[in-house]
């Protein structure tokens, strides 16, 4: 899929490596969005793979009159890790499981003999809002300082933007909000919830989609996919309102959290549960009784970009 093409010379690429798809994106001087291409994820090929994205970004750099050297920046579905006795950056944590264990960047480098700058999903989703999408938006005299952007899909994820740069962290795990624990004693809820993280009562385990319909079975004894669980709100079942009430609660302590830790100017919600309403409706209120502080003026809002974010953020990267 080609959206437009035109001229970009000083204009900045980036990839978003997907599960599904791979897209890239090029944005003109001004971050707007000049050409855009996206093709199916080869599955479990890596080799398959890097070639796709060569491909890609030989496509953009010609059609778009970019340098073959200018450098590229790519969002994947993992982070970077480093092996303590090779010394070499591998891939980990990745759901398209042909990149772990995977030297990514290198070989990306050396195939498109020019710079990459790499960062997981959420950090380019995080980056994008920031500098495209509600960020730009909300901010439009100069970007917000400190931005938490999350993924509530099926994990939970996060990122963070500092100054318009994404902040990496010395063990390459900033934003991963995810896998700390909720507590549970605050919302007064039992039982244990494996994490495949190995912990239990992770943020993700309550957040994600799967995370709901855990709760409601945990409440009810039956399971309820999401979709039925939102359809059965929507029709006034006591039972699905009370449980997505409770998903409020659990999001609205688990992002006070992070506002007592970091107080961002700014939260952006992505990821599929992001999109329905009624779990993100009001949050700021819910969130003021954990937060410590008599004010509280984060804006907590939806993400803009959608599924484009990726490839937009991966493009921020290399400016």
């Amino acid at each position: 899929m080609l959206e437009k093409t035109m001229p970009a010379k000083g204009a900045n690429l980036g990839v978003d490596l997907g599960g599904t798809k791979i897209e890239a994106v090029v944005l003109d001087t001004q971050g707007e969005v000049c050409w855009r291409k996206r093709v199916p994820t080869p599955q479990q090929n890596y080799d398959l793979t890097l070639a796709v994205i060569a491909q890609l970004v030989s496509d953009a750099k010609r059609d778009t009159d970019m340098a073959s050297s200018a450098p590229v920046g790519i969002g994947t579905p993992g982070a970077l890790t480093q092996n303590l006795s090779t010394k070499q950056w591998l891939m980990k944590n990745c759901n398209s499981t042909a990149l772990n264990g995977r030297p990514l960047r290198e070989d990306l480098a050396a195939l498109l003999q020019c710079s990459v700058f790499l960062a997981n999903d959420a950090n380019c989703f995080a980056l994008a809002e920031t500098l495209s999408g509600q960020g730009k938006q909300l901010f439009p005299d100069d970007p917000p300082e400190t931005v938490f952007g999350v993924i509530l899909g099926t994990g939970v994820g996060g990122g963070i933007v500092v100054r318009g740069k994404v902040l990496q962290g010395a063990n390459a795990i900033a934003g991963e909000w995810g896998h700390n624990p909720l507590s549970t004693q605050c919302l007064n809820i039992d039982g244990e919830r494996p994490c495949y993280c190995g912990r239990v009562n992770c943020i993700e385990t309550f957040l994600s989609g799967p995370g709901l319909t855990v709760s409601y079975q945990m409440e009810f004894g039956y399971a309820l996919s999401p979709e039925q669980i939102i359809q059965a709100m929507r029709q006034g079942d006591a039972n699905a309102v009370s449980i997505c009430n409770q998903y409020r609660q659990q999001l609205a302590l688990s992002l006070a959290q992070v506002v007592n830790v970091m107080d961002p100017s700014l939260i952006v919600l992505g990821g599929g549960m992001s999109t329905i309403p009624e779990l993100i409706q009001e949050i700021t209120s819910v969130m003021k009784s954990y937060v410590f502080s008599d004010r509280f003026a984060t804006p907590v809002v939806a993400a803009q970009l959608g599924d484009s974010a990726g490839g937009i953020g991966a493009a921020w990267l290399t400016r």
